[in-house]
């Protein structure tokens, strides 16, 4: 495919981390919604939002969700399924991100738990990523403007030089309204065929 892109921009959860909350989530709250429907009731919760942008700490998003959500179960016993969601990188992620050519920008946007954004960071981190913009850190969560406008100015690139590989379709719509390249991929060997479709790879 002809292209004009200068830099790569990697979802983390989902796409380089196997982070899936869905599964537990759906038990948890006794529906069968599709993962999609699931995401959205994540993200319209107060607690995860803020939690997952800095403004709640651990302990105190644990008590909030399980009470807006009056689930039966205690804080501590949601933080233990909270923290399973994490089981580590998906096979190949790292090593396929630093394929990557050192002539573009390739850089990191995820929403993000500060708790597990730090058991991620301690596995190591692809040396060709320039920057994480995790929403825990920057404050602001996809699919919001604002999310991808962080990570757009930290790569000093037009929209239309950055493909954004996410596993949500919700947040990969929002990247196309703002002009990014984006696809759906839900591990590293769809990110390798999105990658080798726009001659990255």
């Amino acid at each position: 495919m002809s292209t004009s892109v200068s830099g790569v921009l990697f979802d983390i959860g989902g796409v380089l981390i196997a982070l899936d909350g869905v599964p537990s989530l759906s038990q948890l709250l006794g529906i069968s919604e599709s993962r999609d429907d699931v995401h959205r009731r994540w993200l319209a919760c107060r607690s995860v939002i803020l939690h997952e942008t800095g403004k709640l700490t651990i302990q105190e998003f644990a008590r909030d969700f399980v009470a807006d959500l009056e689930l039966a179960i205690s804080p501590e016993a949601f933080l233990v399924a909270f923290d399973s969601w994490f089981t580590g990188v998906h096979p190949g992620a790292f090593e396929l991100v630093n394929e990557i050519p050192e002539r573009y920008r390739v850089a990191a946007l995820s929403n993000m738990s500060a708790t597990h954004w730090q058991r991620i960071k301690a596995l190591g981190w692809p040396d060709r990523f320039e920057a994480a913009y995790v929403s825990c850190e920057t404050g602001h969560l996809k699919p919001s403007r604002e999310a991808f406008e962080v990570a757009l100015r930290g790569m000093a690139l037009p929209p239309a030089q950055v493909l954004f590989l996410d596993d949500n379709p919700t947040n990969v719509s929002a990247a196309e309204e703002l002009g990014l390249r984006a696809r759906v991929v839900a591990n590293p060997v769809e990110a390798r065929r999105a990658l080798t479709e726009y001659g990255v790879l």
